[in-house]
């Protein structure tokens, strides 16, 4: 028995003699139609870009691992590849963590079987699914797929994440997944932050003697805060220390601030969780030891510092390295433009060519209710709320959200897929001691709140 067969996955035969399934009878069809298939393919990849024949080689490769195994392995398979390709985002093409993102998030929606519950949070949902994708697809029709395509596609993760929150029916496979994707991730992070710390690869993105290993930035501090948050939520032991540490160290080493509100408010509401605030002090303070131990801090000092020369606290158009120039720009050509695109937006990837027409620099948007409410209106930002409402309201551990939320603020965390799919899975899951085999959990009360992460109840129990 090979490894994804031990995790439970099945080779699916269906009954009859005569079936197509049956290795007797299509071995040779199969062997042969998938030649020529793959051989179509790629020819006509060839002869467009050698991105298309990896999609469709990509593409051919899944379906071959779905017919042998099933979702479930795949699922798997993607979401232990996610973290690693986050890690090592700074050498590879973006296209390939997009890809990889969009598949996985499909994965995921597959094996968790969201189902309409018919309740006045399922209402929601898809309410904001339809007043967030209507302007999408307004802006794909008035000017055409080309890149635009890929901004949409990265704003489709979201929606189906939060689908899997909200309307999960198959909790089992889904605890498999969040285990596979919390503890990927925290070697992921580990062993880059080792290559970063040991100076065997680290790139530098603000010179402000930040790690990074081979990661990109912002991508290695969502994902790293996401995981540390998700440290938090578990049963609270000092067997956790090395995880909590080694994550906080790693989002505060990278220089980025977008993360840090959010991780600290998930601190804070952890803390006021009762029964267990000496409990949380000491990891706190453990990860707060480890942070200025391993010089962390100083990256942060440093930007702070830095942040001052430039006047970054003197007036609000250098606030936030910037952002704010990039805000008033996008909103006031948003302003400016007519009441049908007040409504629906300027449409995708308009804000980069405002920017760049006014600022020299073809900046994204640094927040999603910018970027959002600019190029998808008024419609597409209702949306936008109305889907992390939910979020909130049917995620059973809101501290990854703490996380993402903060980001999605003042950087956006639509534009980062990878870290977002596995913040938004590990968001689904709540005793994680249990699950992830560390500590034993708290005796709590067996409500579900979303300012009590804490609650402990069974799984076939759980809101999905």
């Amino acid at each position: 028995m090979n490894a994804l067969e031990s995790i439970g996955l099945r080779y699916r035969r269906s009954e009859g003699p005569l079936s197509i399934l049956d290795p007797e009878v299509h071995s040779r069809v199969t062997a042969l139609a998938a030649t020529a298939a793959l051989a179509i393919a790629v020819g006509v990849g060839l002869t467009v870009s050698p991105l298309l024949t990896g999609i469709f080689v990509g593409a051919f490769i899944l379906a071959a691992v779905i017919a042998w195994f099933d979702v479930l392995g795949v699922a798997v398979v993607l979401t232990a590849t996610l973290p690693w390709l986050v890690v090592t985002s700074d050498v590879l093409p973006r296209l390939v963590l997009t890809f990889v993102t969009g598949s996985t998030a499909a994965a995921i929606w597959l094996v968790a079987r969201p189902r309409n519950k018919g309740s006045h949070t399922s209402v929601l949902l898809r309410l904001g699914i339809t007043l967030f994708s209507v302007p999408i697809l307004i802006s794909l029709a008035r000017e055409g797929v080309g890149t635009d395509a890929i901004q949409a596609a990265k704003y489709v993760v979201f929606p189906m994440m939060v689908w899997v929150i909200a309307e999960a029916t198959n909790s089992r496979d889904l605890v498999a997944l969040r285990r596979v994707a919390f503890w990927s991730s925290f070697v992921a992070i580990t062993f880059n932050l080792v290559l970063g710390l040991t100076g065997i690869a680290n790139f530098r993105y603000y010179n402000s003697g930040e790690t990074l290993g081979l990661a990109s930035g912002h991508v290695l501090a969502l994902l790293a805060g996401c995981v540390t948050a998700a440290s938090f939520a578990s049963s609270i032991s000092l067997l956790w220390s090395p995880v909590i540490a080694t994550g906080a160290i790693a989002t505060v080493a990278t220089g980025v601030r977008s993360t840090l509100p959010g991780l600290a408010l998930a601190v804070i509401v952890r803390m006021s969780s009762a029964g267990v605030r000496l409990r949380v002090m000491a990891l706190v303070a453990v990860a707060v030891a480890g942070v200025f131990v391993s010089g962390a801090a100083g990256v942060v000092e440093a930007r702070f510092h830095k942040g001052e020369r430039l006047g970054e606290f003197q007036s609000f158009a250098n606030f936030g390295s910037g952002r704010g120039s990039i805000y008033e720009v996008a909103l006031s050509a948003w302003w400016n433009s007519s009441p049908i695109e007040w409504i629906v937006g300027t449409g995708l990837r308009t804000i980069p060519k405002i920017e760049e027409q006014r600022l020299g620099v073809a900046f994204v948007g640094h927040s999603d209710a910018v970027e959002v409410g600019v190029q998808l209106g008024v419609v597409g930002l209702i949306g936008l709320l109305l889907m992390w409402w939910v979020a909130f309201i049917r995620a059973q551990s809101v501290l990854p959200l703490f996380v993402l939320a903060s980001f999605a603020l003042f950087s956006g965390v639509l534009e980062y897929g990878g870290p977002l799919v596995i913040g938004l899975l590990l968001a689904t899951g709540l005793n994680a001691g249990r699950e992830f085999g560390l500590g034993k959990l708290p005796r709590t009360k067996s409500s579900m709140s979303w300012s009590t992460p804490t609650v402990v109840q069974s799984r076939s129990n759980r809101p999905a």
